[in-house]
């Protein structure tokens, strides 16, 4: 399993962080759950990090099977209409966004 993580870095107007968080949430996870090929989304928000940690507002996590089906949803016609979903609602975000793509790799559960 491939995961490509989209990092928000970075910090929200006070004023905007209401309707910022809802288009997060509301509108660009349910957009990005039409690429193609893609086995689920997930949006992240940071609860507490270490204190020399950078400042992440939000991660989107997307789930492929492989390589090849992370590249085809992202040159496919739905990742255009995405990318304007999210640009729609990024006022008041100071910051960058970035990628990283992940081998999900072995797990191991620990005891409940």
């Amino acid at each position: 399993m491939i995961v490509r993580s989209a990092v928000l870095e970075g910090t929200v107007a006070p004023e905007r962080r209401t309707a910022f968080d809802a288009h997060m949430a509301d509108v660009v996870l349910p957009a990005i759950a039409a690429y193609p090929g893609l086995r689920k989304v997930a949006l992240r928000t940071p609860m507490e990090t270490d204190g020399d940690a950078p400042v992440i507002h939000v991660v989107f996590d997307l789930y492929f099977d492989d390589l090849a089906a992370m590249h085809a949803a992202l040159a496919s016609p739905v990742r255009q209409q995405v990318r304007t979903v999210i640009a729609a609602g990024m006022e008041g975000f100071k910051g960058r966004v970035y990628h990283v793509v992940y081998d999900e790799g072995p797990t191991v559960m620990g005891k409940a």
